[in-house]
């Protein structure tokens, strides 16, 4: 009889013990890696062919970059870069912690950036390619390649039209440091009173698919899931 209920006392310790395994053991994989070097997933190296889970960190060194496909999706975090992904609906959030992402927003699977407290997300159920980039403390700088992005920061909105490169200056003073003297300053789009947000256009910063690397990654062939990762 006491053998009896010791087997029955471990049979169900066990399964209590199963009952508490992390979610992502047995769960769907957010993306795979499709690009990595200098470059890591949690506190791991990172390695081409690893699965994504909800909730995990990517983070890159000096010269290093990432990348991971989202469904349609596509994004690729440069040298020094550090990120956590999330799942948001049939797309992806994605928490920008330093250096830059550089996205390709699908419309089925579509992706947004929060960032210093701001969130950037396609402007409408579009496509959407877009570089945002970490350029100083409360400093974003902006590309929109193709397609626009809403821009959302407290209580201040705005459309930013694709073609175009910003320069925000989040709570700035009224001649943001930095500004003066700068040559590549094309004009000044704005200033918003409330929240102190004062927008620049830029004129020639664009970077193409190419020097990003993000033509490659688009055009392969890795629609293949990987294996779940234990």
């Amino acid at each position: 009889m006491h053998v009896l209920r010791g087997v029955l006392a471990l049979s169900l310790c066990v399964s209590l013990c199963g009952c508490n395994l992390p979610a992502y053991a047995g769960g769907k994989p957010l993306g795979i890696l499709t690009l990595a070097y200098g470059a890591h997933l949690n506190a791991s190296d990172a390695f081409v062919g690893l699965s994504v889970f909800d909730g995990e960190r990517l983070s890159t060194d000096a010269n290093g970059k990432i990348g991971v496909r989202l469904g349609g999706s596509v994004i690729t975090l440069t040298e020094q870069s550090g990120a956590t992904l999330q799942r948001s609906g049939d797309g992806a959030h994605v928490d920008l912690e330093a250096g830059s992402v550089y996205l390709w927003s699908a419309e089925s699977n579509p992706v947004e950036v929060h960032v210093e407290g701001a969130l950037l997300r396609p402007h409408g159920a579009h496509n959407a390619q877009a570089q945002i980039l970490v350029f100083a403390p409360k400093i974003l700088q902006i590309t929109t390649r193709q397609g626009s992005l809403d821009f959302f920061y407290h209580a201040e909105f705005r459309v930013l039209p694709e073609g175009q490169s910003y320069r925000i200056y989040l709570e700035s003073d009224d001649d943001p440091q930095g500004t003066s003297g700068a040559g590549n300053i094309g004009k000044k789009a704005g200033m918003s009173t409330g929240t102190k947000v004062a927008y620049f256009i830029l004129a020639g910063v664009g970077a193409g698919l190419a020097a990003w690397g993000i033509h490659d990654l688009i055009q392969s062939n890795n629609g293949v899931e990987s294996p779940a990762k234990p």
